[in-house]
């Protein structure tokens, strides 16, 4: 049985975890990006702190799944700039290990964005992701329904997220669950890593 409740900075390294372990198109990527701990701190954190309808799955105790979710961008940048300075004093003093491969990824994420919907229209947005033991057993879906409750709950018009063209499983289920492709981008970011450019997405669904 997997149960769904609200995620909470205790999950932390449970999220960053399965984040690290899928955060190459959803296969396990710690060449591209080496620490989990710095992942956890940049990528994750954030959404804990100051994100909203953040979920966890658990499974026998165990988190084996996540949704990490914004009503808005502005309150993320703030927490993540106020925390940033030490961040980076850390990553240059060795303590995230190597500096070069995570210096190269985030620039690499300033250089070529993803395509955006309006957020104006799709004010929130969401990450998800399954530990790879859990996958193909609804996880995904009851992760990303309640998510959806919660921003209706709260009022939230519309929602977007970004994938690739390459994540077949995941653009399924976005469909089942009513979002549609807004736009899509060829993007190099990923080249180094799968010495290819892949196709990124952004999907939405409306909300009011």
């Amino acid at each position: 049985m997997v149960r769904v409740r609200p995620a909470g900075e205790g999950d932390l390294k449970a999220i960053a975890r399965i984040a690290h372990q899928t955060l190459l198109l959803g296969r396990e990527g710690g060449f591209a990006f080496p620490s989990q701990a710095l992942w956890g701190e940049l990528f994750v954190a954030p959404y804990l702190r100051r994100g909203c309808c953040a979920l966890v799955a658990e499974a026998e105790g165990e988190v084996v799944g996540y949704i990490l979710g914004a009503c808005g961008t502005l309150s993320l940048a703030l927490d993540l700039a106020l925390r940033l300075p030490l961040i980076l004093v850390r990553l240059f003093m060795g303590r995230y290990g190597p500096i070069l491969p995570h210096l190269r990824y985030l620039l690499r994420l300033l250089l070529f964005p993803g395509p955006k919907a309006p957020k104006g229209r799709y004010p929130a947005h969401l990450h998800i992701a399954v530990d790879p033991k859990a996958q193909g057993q609804g996880v995904g879906k009851a992760l990303l329904a309640a998510f959806l409750d919660c921003l209706q709950a709260r009022g939230v018009r519309g929602v977007q997220l970004s994938t690739t063209r390459a994540n077949q499983a995941a653009r399924r289920l976005y469909r089942s669950l009513g979002f549609r492709l807004y736009a899509k981008r060829a993007s190099p970011f990923w080249a180094p890593y799968l010495g290819r450019p892949v196709i990124h997405e952004v999907w939405v669904k409306e909300l009011g």
